[in-house]
């Protein structure tokens, strides 16, 4: 039988994934066109590489940074399996916080 929260939508608050909320990237953003904060100055500020600050704050960085990854991992696919288990796991992890109210339906 399958969970309730599998078809709820995560909120970016829950995401184990995401570093910075949008929040902050806008913050980060705004810090930066500024030109009073450099690059490490503010990984270092957010605990975050020097990397991610810059692809928040150059979107063609981004893009590039993207299509490489997206290039790079397709050969590298998960088997089957291995794609069943991290389903799995995330199916818990959402299952966890509905079952302690942080996760709604909406």
């Amino acid at each position: 039988m399958p969970y309730k929260a599998e078809k709820i939508k995560l909120p970016p608050e829950l995401d184990r994934r995401r570093k910075l909320t949008d929040e902050q990237k806008d913050e980060i953003k705004h810090k930066y066109d500024t030109g009073c904060y450099s690059l490490s100055g503010l990984a270092k500020e957010y605990s975050v590489s020097k990397k991610t600050v810059l692809l928040i704050v150059n979107p063609e960085s981004k893009r590039k940074s993207d299509q490489r990854i997206k290039e790079h991992w397709k050969d590298y696919a998960p088997s089957r399996e291995e794609q069943n288990a991290i389903a799995k796991e995330h199916r818990h992890y959402k299952h966890k916080l509905y079952k302690e109210g942080k996760l709604k339906e909406e």
